[in-house]
């Protein structure tokens, strides 16, 4: 699995330096360039109407080491979470090559469970007092370009894998100021730019999304991926057209297999497709010498538009 192909560094820029500043990561959802990250990453930067003020873009990186810029065009905010889901797209000349997304998780984590994170840092960040030793596999140096720049900027970052395990789990929120929603903790050591990183469980499947940290490098916050099920994109992203009904959610992108979970959201309109559907998984989780989740994940229609309607 190339994790460095499912995530994403997002930059600011500068508008009168034409600096670019390190804010943040993402990670891929769909092969049409969808990005959820957490929303206070990229909140200066996107008006009221989803639309990006910028300049902000994500860098999507190719299993070649190849790069290419990718700016915001509409973001979506979640009602309570700190998540956000952008759509994104390069810019001509440059071909819009499909985006590679990994599979996130409805499972839930449990106190003690081994996790890990693959996130984007400054590459010069200073490591000390990590309980299990990371790794820094990545770094990059070099100018970017794109028609929102009015000249190439310099852009440094590097990625690392960081350990740790799962502590605390709050089901309803940590506190009502500064975390006033689920959250899990980990003493994994979180950095600035990770902020909207994956977190990992141990077989490699997206779990929760990196959100702060405070009172050392050991206790960290994380979002649960359940919070990505209410964010919407536009439906013409993915060549739907629709006038009733312009907006899609996480959730039912995911019963139409545009959002790889894993296991599978199934759809419980159609059962026979899902049993189907959950054997080819299953099929393949032993073809990997893994044993499939047992947890199963039903989903309808009227879940689908109520979730629409809560999320409105």
């Amino acid at each position: 699995m190339d994790l460095l192909t499912g995530i994403a560094p997002v930059f600011r820029i500068d508008a009168g330096t034409n600096e670019a500043h390190l804010i943040g990561t993402g990670f891929w959802v769909t092969d049409v360039g969808h990005l959820v990250t957490a929303w206070h990453v990229i909140q200066e930067n996107i008006g009221e109407d989803g639309v990006d003020r910028g300049p902000i873009f994500a860098i999507q990186t190719f299993p070649d080491g190849s790069l290419v810029v990718r700016s915001f065009k509409k973001s979506d905010k979640h009602p309570r979470f700190d998540l956000a889901l952008s759509e994104t797209v390069t810019t001509p000349p440059r071909a819009d090559r499909p985006t590679m997304p990994i599979a996130m998780s409805l499972d839930e984590l449990s106190i003690g469970d081994p996790v890990f994170s693959f996130a984007v840092l400054a590459d010069d960040q200073i490591f000390e007092n990590e309980k299990l030793p990371g790794h820094t596999i990545y770094k990059f140096n070099g100018d970017i370009s794109g028609d929102f720049l009015p000249r190439p900027a310099s852009v440094k970052f590097a990625v690392r894998l960081s350990f740790g395990h799962v502590s605390m789990i709050f089901e309803q929120m940590r506190d009502r100021v500064m975390l006033p929603f689920p959250c899990i903790q980990t003493d994994v050591p979180i950095y600035g730019g990770n902020s909207g990183g994956p977190l990992f469980d141990v077989r490699g499947r997206i779990s929760a999304a990196h959100c702060t940290s405070f009172g050392g490098n050991d206790i960290a916050f994380h979002v649960p991926i359940l919070g990505v099920l209410r964010l919407q994109a536009r439906a013409q992203s993915f060549g739907i057209k629709d006038s009733a009904r312009t907006q899609r959610s996480i959730l039912e992108l995911a019963i139409m297999q545009k959002v790889s979970f894993d296991p599978p959201m199934l759809d419980a309109d159609r059962l026979v497709r899902s049993v189907l559907l959950w054997l080819w998984y299953a099929t393949k989780c032993l073809a990997r010498r893994e044993r499939p989740s047992m947890n199963v994940h039903f989903s309808t229609t009227r879940s689908m538009m109520e979730s629409e309607k809560s999320a409105q």
